[in-house]
């Protein structure tokens, strides 16, 4: 069983990184008005965490297998930057979204642990 994951994973790390990250600008930019809400304070920061931990998993684990000719550090920022300009999108092109700096943070946040998840996984798991 895991070996069939591990081979899923690193046949189609990259498809999982690119699908991830559009998925995250989508979900960004539309309007949620109806959607339920749980009204839990900070929900909306774990689910930022949770997002960006989940792409920054992917295009690192794309990197690692060697699918991108780009450095972990530059591949962190380039997240990072990508969570600061869905932000700015919010701000400039939707009526119904705001942009947040806390939201910045919790991407932020989100990539520090996949970049963890990854090396974690890689130990123990994946020996990439």
């Amino acid at each position: 069983m895991l070996k069939r994951i591990k081979n899923l994973l690193e046949r189609n790390s990259l498809f999982f990184a690119i699908s991830s990250s559009v998925l995250v600008l989508i979900l960004s930019l539309i309007n949620m008005e109806g959607v339920p809400n749980f009204n839990y304070s900070y929900t909306d920061k774990f689910e930022h965490v949770f997002a960006y931990a989940v792409i920054s998993f992917f295009w690192m684990l794309s990197c690692k297998l060697g699918k991108l000719p780009v450095s972990f550090f530059s591949l962190f920022l380039i997240i990072i930057a990508y969570g600061i300009i869905i932000e700015l999108l919010q701000l400039s092109l939707t009526s119904h979204r705001t942009g947040d700096l806390m939201d910045v943070m919790a991407n932020s946040i989100g990539v520090i642990l996949g970049f963890i998840f990854l090396k974690i996984l890689s130990r123990i798991y994946l020996q990439v």
